[in-house]
């Protein structure tokens, strides 16, 4: 709780969610040297973002690690529970959030610039579901659906009123609650669920189908105020220069070529 001094210094409010991450923005550097970008992004979201032996990394990391060198500036990677990063780029506590979804509220609300790298939506079943495929969000009608709480999926998936959507906390926990017979299927980005597939070692248990719900695209979430529009169109000219080189796809190939 903050009390109506944090609310009259936003500095203190600032440094109250980043130090409950532990993490403190650093000051602006000597000589002049502008401050690190602090750039918040969900704390567990393997292969893409996760901590591993106190660092924090992963494939989306990975690019905006290339892209801040490009940029020559130094990026704070800030991990943290997904609704409190939504809340710190609400609340104006951190410059960017990335791996979004857009969706017409953020794109009201944030500057959205990328994308980032593309998401391929997918279906996970057991193995010895009936289900073959589903191409589209009608066959699921009657269906239990695992999903991450707080993750927006489609507009016609998260609207279906015919479908029981199961929240977890993260993939791992849908895919655990698949293998009791809890949901009848799983929804997550691929690679997502290939590496928890692998993590829980059910290759032999679990099936991804083949079609895809979506392919859709990953932002990087920004303010509207001046300074931080600055800081999107100077990225946003980073990461398209990225994708036209083929920086990005290098990458998302080293990053992602272990998994199943």
């Amino acid at each position: 709780m903050t009390g109506a001094a944090d609310r009259a210094n936003p500095n203190a409010r600032r440094r109250f969610l980043l130090s409950a991450a532990g993490l403190v923005a650093a000051p602006r550097l000597a000589f002049g040297a502008p401050a690190p970008w602090r750039v918040v992004g969900m704390q567990e979201f393997p292969p893409y973002n996760y901590r591993r032996q106190g660092r924090f990394i992963g494939a989306d990391v990975d690019i905006l690690n290339a892209a801040a060198r490009r940029m020559d500036i130094t990026m704070q990677m800030i991990p943290l529970p997904w609704p409190r990063a939504l809340l710190a780029l609400d609340m104006a506590e951190a410059d960017a959030l990335f791996q979004l979804t857009a969706t017409p509220k953020r794109i009201r609300d944030w500057h959205m610039i990328g994308p980032l790298r593309m998401t391929r939506l997918v279906f996970c079943v057991r193995g010895n579901s009936d289900i073959a495929d589903v191409p589209n969000v009608d066959a699921l009608r009657g269906r239990s659906v695992g999903v991450v709480r707080g993750f927006t999926y489609t507009r016609a998936f998260d609207s279906a009123a015919f479908i029981h959507h199961e929240g977890s906390f993260d993939d791992a926990t849908s895919l655990r609650k698949l293998l009791l017979e809890r949901v009848d299927l799983v929804l997550g980005g691929e690679a997502n669920l290939r590496w928890a597939i692998r993590q829980l070692a059910a290759e032999d248990k679990l099936r991804i189908l083949p079609t895809a719900l979506a392919v859709q695209p990953r932002f990087v979430g920004f303010s509207r105020d001046p300074e931080s529009m600055r800081k999107a169109q100077l990225l946003q000219r980073t990461l398209t220069a990225m994708t036209n080189e083929g920086q990005i796809s290098a990458i998302l190939r080293q990053s992602l070529a272990d998994l199943p």
